[in-house]
């Protein structure tokens, strides 16, 4: 029987640390090897593999626990400032998507998802507890190029935006961020991009984006450890303004502010990428498009977290 190997986020690995697996490098079809496991992982060699526009590399799938514990060590670390900021918030942001891409695997299960609220638990932590985190997440993340990068960044925004608007509730946070982070499940339904611009979607398309959320929440339904707020949330994330958004058209300044945040929050990566903008330069003309659609306070706090 062939191997089978199983992807890992390359800014999850510590420069110059040991690692506990065999990394492998994929070439079209094949898997070359690349490190040993118990050598280290030279920076310099991640740092060329980054320059190339390597996202990924490999692992053999039946090492996949080895990874995570070497995972839950690295985000024990992230609070540590004795390392650079810089490296914390990439690992932190590349930890939210693997947990994006892997999602419905980890849903799969009650311990699947526990395992995903610990990692989740210690990246809320480092996003409440230095104001500088989110600017570091932001900075490795860029503009969202995938469905997973925008969810991830959406997830790690809100948090941020939580917090500096006086959500303390360690339980409302982490419902909010896992919330943001399986905003768009239902959009593995679709059958064309799901970031395609909406002005660009054919009439049918469009039918079938309006229906995402509800066939996300859908998706979720029935796994008792997932929350009604979280099936809540999932729901109504794209309701905006006073009844313009869908799919219920509901009035989003009636709604909880985890409502309005996760709102704010998601519509406003989907306007930097469909601009092409950074998002610290996406503030002031998102603000101009969208000011009647969100609370003045949030929108203040947004713009906050991102100077």
């Amino acid at each position: 029987m062939s191997d089978s190997y199983f992807p890992i986020r390359l800014n999850t690995l510590r420069p110059d640390e040991v690692v506990t697996f065999d990394i492998y490098l994929r070439l079209g079809n094949r898997y070359i090897h690349y490190n040993r496991e118990q050598d280290e992982m030279e920076g310099l060699r991640l740092k060329n593999l980054k320059s190339k526009g390597v996202r990924k590399l490999f692992i053999l799938a039946q090492e996949e626990d080895k990874y995570l514990h070497y995972l839950e060590d690295g985000l024990n670390n992230l609070k540590d400032q004795s390392r650079d900021i810089e490296s914390r918030g990439a690992l932190a942001h590349d930890v939210m998507v693997a947990a994006v891409e892997n999602a419905e695997k980890n849903l799969e299960t009650e311990a699947g998802f526990q395992g995903q609220k610990k990692h989740f638990d210690k990246i809320s932590e480092f996003i409440t507890s230095d104001r500088n985190a989110i600017k570091s997440m932001l900075q490795s993340a860029g503009i969202s190029v995938d469905n997973n990068h925008h969810s991830a960044t959406v997830s790690s925004l809100c948090l941020a935006v939580a917090s500096k608007a006086g959500m303390e509730n360690k339980n409302d946070l982490f419902e909010l961020g896992t919330a943001a982070l399986l905003h768009d499940l239902g959009k593995s339904r679709l059958k064309f991009d799901p970031m395609k611009a909406r002005d660009k979607m054919t009439s049918a398309e469009l039918k079938q984006f309006k229906n995402h959320p509800q066939d996300g929440a859908d998706m979720l339904a029935g796994k008792p450890y997932i929350s009604p707020r979280i099936l809540g949330l999932v729901a109504a994330h794209e309701e905006m303004g006073e009844g313009r958004g869908f799919p219920q058209k509901v009035n989003l300044f009636k709604q909880p502010l985890s409502y309005q945040i996760l709102s704010m929050v998601n519509q406003f990566d989907h306007f930097a990428t469909e601009n092409n903008l950074p998002l610290a330069k996406a503030m002031d003309p998102f603000f101009e498009k969208f000011n009647r659609d969100y609370d003045d306070g949030l929108l203040t706090t947004l713009a906050t977290v991102l100077t």
